[in-house]
């Protein structure tokens, strides 16, 4: 498909109309945390279209002065009656900057006013309608270079998008033009400029489709050394110093993970025990894992998994007990026990209703303050443990969190580590540890509580349901059984409609919008870890009812796989979900789903439309194994356990093998951009010797990447991770002094790196090395590049170097 920069032919220009920003006249926002926004008697002055739903993100905007409208006819409608284009917006409760701009941005009146006089504005839950979440955040990555929620798009009235970008504040700061500046922008982009418009917008649309049909790519029938090349590829990732994959920020890697423990399992490789064993303590042990009060936070923004950003998620606590539930059933390890069954207790008091569902997310802040919640101050401690602060501060420390009082709790190292240095039990340290924590939280629940989405989404209580089942086979706690047989009953009674079809989402006691290819097969799966669990053939029937109506409503007859959405008639593109993201593919999940119900009911159908799924993504699984983890792991399973052989004929009305569509994308758009060379002081070290590297990067001319670290944590740092299959240790990654640039289509200065820059790092060889030993040393520089109008997707740059130890010094 190509560069982004072929779509910005318009986007720059509405950036060049946004040059000087900072420079000419601005004004406060007037409406700042809606407080002029009620009338004397408490009552609110605005109410808009939005008051009739049931999202707590949509009613968190529903008096605001912006006349927002739900995504539907009467919005798309009123665009196209009245010929004026639609601002979209789109976002969910637990994001921060969703919340910093509709504080600051969607109730100051005076924005609101040219809102309401020059678009559409529509407000979207992402979780709620997740097939224009991604259509539309595809189309922010092109226009871009990046993207981010909340999402803020520009479409004509035909829904096209010709204009994006994520957060803008009211004003001009912070390198981002202020959102008054971009309204009048694009506004006068629409009314001077139509033709321009509607020809990106017009591009844009093709982009989309081509980039759709790519993901659908080269058909192919499944090669098993993919599952190699995709081994590698994750340990090649690898953060041998803090573990998990790649630099700054660091999401829980819970797809690699799972992929990871199967082949732990399967061949019990050590340098996977290694890399598996090393990123589960780093983030059980981080500030990302609530030491006080159980579950993961989203993400972790610094690369050694302390400070978090601290919004909770429904599917990142199922999928991580899973991961610490599997490391424990191979090893035994008592502190992976704890972590998930500190996840079910954690999800049990906070994200479950009395009705027995789960809950979707609790927010990242309270009192407009990120993670204020879950902050502490070494006195607070003191004044909660009294006598016990001390030993409480010989176990964990606090990792500060920038530019707010207080800091985040982190352990030290392990506890066993600290039962040592204390000439204590590991076991009765860990008792006292719990009675500690036991009484933090109680003064922590007399806090201001985060915002709970209360709302119930299909797709993550089946995987909630999956993860309590599996609880339950592994540690046998009667508990996770009854949460797991509780949501699947909710979910059957009130989600499940008389056809038998299932809607999205429930909340106030309605079930809305149809439900997605995830939906399908994620409750499945949880449906059918029941049936593994207890034997009952209740489980089975309904999850094999549920795959049915996902083939009947989903399934694409002319090139195979399933489509994300059932309809679709009010989006520009029909997607498929074939690579993973924070969730694995819904398209990966259902290959798992299908060949569980062939080797149960020796249906043919099911191991049919399994394998030509995994035919029609064999190409892209083979191109980018990287992207396609969930995938490979199921046509691995449909290999290895010999469920029926691979035969061509089953292919028959399908392809042959080649190109369908339009090949995946497979250019790298920074190619050229970023040159890297690698000095090594010592090739042969010996055991005990440090030594360093360099990384001599050649910035082509009119680009830059951005410092480490970056500007403002909207723009993506450039990193070096370096990881080997020698025992040495990182000492120390040293970059360079960044010189400040300013760009007037930003109106601000960013400190960056330009023409040549040395990222630095010191090793040292470690002294049980030995000698004539050999191994390759892996780096991985992470960058993104950009010009003075726009940046690029970040990119990566991959070198790979021998290292042999010396003779001298090392053991024999």
């Amino acid at each position: 498909m190509g560069s982004p920069a072929v779509f910005l032919g318009l986007a720059i220009s509405i950036w060049t109309v946004l040059e000087g920003a900072g420079q000419g006249e601005v004004r406060a926002a007037t409406g700042a945390a809606g407080g002029n926004l009620k009338n004397a008697d408490g009552s609110w002055k605005y109410t808009n279209h939005l008051a009739g739903e049931t999202s707590p993100y949509l009613l968190l905007h529903a008096h605001n002065p912006v006349e927002w409208y739900p995504w539907g006819a009467e919005a798309l409608d009123r665009a196209r009656r009245e010929d004026i284009p639609i601002f979209l917006s789109v976002g969910y409760s637990t994001c921060h900057w969703c919340h910093v701009m509709e504080r600051l941005v969607f109730s100051d009146e005076e924005i609101a006013a040219l809102m309401n006089e020059w678009f559409v504005n529509i407000k979207v839950d992402r979780e709620e309608r997740p097939d224009i979440d991604q259509i539309y955040m595809n189309a922010t990555y092109l226009i871009s270079g990046h993207g981010g929620w909340p999402n803020s798009v520009f479409l004509t009235p035909d829904r096209e998008p010709f204009f994006a970008g994520t957060y803008f504040p009211p004003e001009d700061s912070r390198g981002l033009p202020g959102f008054p500046r971009v309204l009048k922008a694009v506004h006068g982009a629409w009314n001077d400029r139509r033709k321009e418009v509607l020809e990106m917008a017009a591009q844009m649309v093709s982009a989309i489709r081509r980039l759709e049909e790519g993901e659908r790519g080269l058909a192919a029938e499944f090669d098993p050394e993919v599952v190699n090349q995709a081994l590698r590829r994750i340990m090649d990732l690898y953060d041998g110093r803090s573990g998990g994959f790649g630099g700054a920020p660091k999401f829980p890697p819970s797809i690699r993970l799972e992929f990871l423990l199967s082949a732990w399992e399967e061949k019990g490789d050590e340098r996977v025990r290694e890399i598996v064993s090393h990123t589960l303590d780093a983030m059980a042990r981080g500030g990302i894992y609530d030491q006080v009060g159980g579950g993961f936070h989203r993400y972790s923004t610094d690369a050694r998994w302390q400070i978090p950003h601290f919004e909770k998620m429904l599917y990142n606590q199922a999928q991580l007990a899973r991961i610490y539930l599997r490391g424990y059933r191979i090893t035994g390890a008592e502190p992976w026990r704890r972590v998930a069954e500190e996840i079910f207790e954690f999800v049990r008091r906070e994200m479950t209703s009395e009705a027995g569902a789960f809950h979707s997310a609790l927010d990242a802040e309270t009192e407009e303050v990120e993670g204020k919640y879950y902050l502490w101050t070494a006195m607070e401690i003191e004044e909660a443990l009294a006598d016990e602060a001390r030993l409480f501060f010989e176990v964990y420390e606090l990792a500060p969190l920038p530019d707010e009082e207080g800091g985040v709790i982190c352990m030290k190292g392990s506890l066993e580590d600290a039962a040592k240095g204390l000439g204590m039990d590991s076991a009765a340290l860990g008792s006292k540890v719990e009675i500690l924590m036991g009484r933090l939280l109680s003064v922590r629940s007399r806090r201001t509580y985060p915002l709970l989405d209360d709302k119930v989404l299909t797709a993550w209580n089946g995987m909630m349901i999956d993860a309590y089942s599996m609880g339950y086979g592994i540690l046998q706690e009667p508990a996770y059984l009854g949460a797991a047989v509780s949501a699947a009953e909710f979910v059957l009674e009130n989600l499940r409609m008389p056809d038998g079809s299932l809607k999205r989402v429930y909340r106030l006691g309605q079930a809305r919008y149809d439900a997605y290819l995830q939906d399908y097969t994620h409750f499945s799966q949880g449906l059918f870890s029941l049936y593994r669990t207890t034997g009952e053939e209740r489980w089975l029937k309904a999850g094999r009812g549920l795959v049915d109506q996902m083939i009947g409503r989903f399934w694409d007859e002319e090139e195979g796989g399933f489509f994300f959405a059932e309809g679709g008639a009010d989006l520009i593109v029909r997607s498929k979900n074939a690579r993973d993201s924070a969730l694995p593919a819904a398209n990966a999940v259902a290959v798992h789903c299908l060949l569980d119900l062939a080797r149960w009911t020796d249906e043919d159908i099911y191991m049919e439309k399994a394998r030509k799924t995994l035919f029609a993504l064999g190409g892209m699984m083979r191109n980018r194994p990287s992207n396609f983890i969930h995938m490979i792991a199921a046509a691995d399973k449909l290999v290895t356990e010999k469920v029926i052989e691979p035969d061509r004929a089953a292919m028959d009305g399908l392809p042959p093998v080649g190109v369908i569509g339009i090949p995946p994308v497979a250019v790298n758009p920074q190619e050229n951009l970023v040159a890297a060379r690698v000095d090594l002081s010592e090739e042969r070290p010996a055991a005990g010797q440090n030594f360093k590297i360099a990384v001599h990067l050649d910035i082509s001319p009119g680009w830059h990447i951005n410092a480490h670290p970056a500007s403002n944590e909207m723009l993506i740092p450039t990193s070096l991770t370096l990881n080997a299959d020698l025992p040495l240790e990182i000492v120390d990654v040293v970059y360079p002094p960044s010189e400040p640039l300013y760009l007037a289509a930003l109106g601000d200065t960013l400190e960056v790196y330009k023409d040549q820059v040395v990222l630095r790092a010191d090793l040292r060889m470690k002294e049980e090395a030995v000698g004539g030993q050999k191994g390759e040393l892996r780096l991985l520089v992470q960058y993104q590049a950009c010009d003075e109008m726009r940046c690029l997707p970040p990119a990566e740059l991959d070198r790979v170097i021998v290292v042999e130890v010396a003779a001298e010094g090392g053991r024999p």
